[in-house]
């Protein structure tokens, strides 16, 4: 019986080896060898940076569809799922829009030299958030407006005016 095929020694610090490597391995040494000259591609951190400002910039203008769709469900009376849902999308905009300088500040590269803001590679991301979170306040503020609660009106503003009384209802 031929048990000397299984035997293994760990004492050796180099097995041998009797298998031969498959097609398109490289061994270990090989790789260390290769990789030590080569450092691999070179990555701009500054133009990650500003994409993922850009992918910052454009999460409020990902989420407008689906609030849209929420106005829309929650309908133009005035009741409390409504209006809470309104007072949601008028709120968290504003809140964005206060810790917007905590948002983008870990994109911002320190520079010795004071950089003025139009020259900054971050003022269109900016920017462009700032539009779309004011641009999800107007949806808002179309919403109030559907269920009648922004004053609109001479008779909202002065007591002594009767409100309009419409010619005719449609039931």
């Amino acid at each position: 019986m031929a048990t000397h095929n299984w035997k293994f020694d760990f004492a050796t610090s180099e097995p041998k080896r009797t298998v031969v490597d498959p097609p398109g391995f490289s061994g270990l040494k090989d790789v260390a060898s290769k990789n030590q000259g080569n450092r691999g591609p070179v990555v701009d951190n500054e133009l990650l940076k500003v994409k993922k400002a850009w992918d910052v910039a454009l999460a409020p203008g990902k989420q407008l569809p689906m609030q849209a769709f929420m106005l829309w469900m929650s309908g133009n009376s005035v009741q409390i799922f409504s209006v809470a849902i309104t007072a949601m999308l008028m709120f968290s905009p504003i809140r964005a829009l206060m810790s917007m300088s905590q948002v983008f500040e870990r994109y911002e590269t320190p520079s010795p030299v004071k950089v003025s803001f139009m020259n900054s590679k971050l003022a269109l991301p900016k920017l462009t958030f700032v539009a779309l979170q004011l641009l999800t306040i107007l949806f808002g503020m179309y919403k109030l407006n559907a269920m009648g609660l922004l004053p609109t009106s001479h008779s909202d503003w002065l007591a002594f005016m009767d409100p309009k009384t419409p010619l005719e209802y449609a039931a």
